[in-house]
């Protein structure tokens, strides 16, 4: 598949969902019919959704003439929260790069959080490697680029039709073209240091969210 083909792929993928996002009831008739409202809050809570989806429950049901119960949604959310709101996810949501929503209670939203900011620096440290990674792949493609140009001033500099200023002229050339070849290849060599160094102090931010 050629890259303009993934793009597109890919942007209907995100079209696709973003409509199902808007469309797509969040229950079908039949759990609207069966719905156990306690637990069905509890899976929003212990999956992150605000207790504010109710409202898309009620939407979906209300085509079934089914009313959501509140209390024991609302019981089930609590309880799902506190599923949710501990350390391990809230380093796992920082990490990911998403948003914190505010939805955990005030007695859990503090290690929640903290959590939540060695996820993010996590996060930017991932960030970081991927700039390096790209950095390294550019500066490979570079140095190719360079070592092609030499290749072709060495055989114009064997060839017997190349006058002698000319030769003295690409050999001057080369050599400046070796120098930037060595810049190149000493970015590669730094960055991938940098990675490694990056990616000890990952290991080293995650090992106490690492679960067993």
């Amino acid at each position: 598949m050629t890259k303009r083909r993934r793009r597109l792929a890919g942007v209907l993928v995100a079209l696709g969902l973003a409509l199902c996002l808007q469309g797509c009831a969040t229950l079908s008739e039949e759990e609207c019919l069966s719905a156990d409202w306690h637990t069905i809050g509890y899976e929003d809570g212990s999956r992150g959704f605000s207790a504010q989806r109710i409202g898309k429950h009620r939407e979906a049901c209300a085509e079934h003439g089914i009313t959501p119960n509140f209390r024991a949604y609302m019981d089930g959310h609590r309880a799902g929260l506190r599923q949710y709101c501990i350390p391990v996810t809230g380093f796992a949501l920082g990490r990911s790069g998403k948003r914190y929503s505010g939805i955990c209670p005030e007695e859990l939203e503090y290690a929640f959080l903290a959590a939540f900011e060695d996820g993010r620096v996590v996060y930017r440290l991932q960030q970081e490697i991927e700039q390096l990674r790209r950095d390294i792949r550019q500066a490979r493609n570079e140095k190719a680029q360079l070592e092609k140009e030499i290749e072709a001033n060495e055989a114009m500099i064997i060839a017997d039709a190349t006058p002698p200023s000319l030769r003295r002229e690409l050999m001057v050339q080369n050599r400046k073209l070796e120098d930037l070849i060595e810049d190149k290849q000493l970015l590669i060599e730094q960055s991938e240091e940098d990675i490694d160094w990056l990616g000890r102090r990952i290991e080293k931010e995650s090992r106490a969210y690492a679960t067993h």
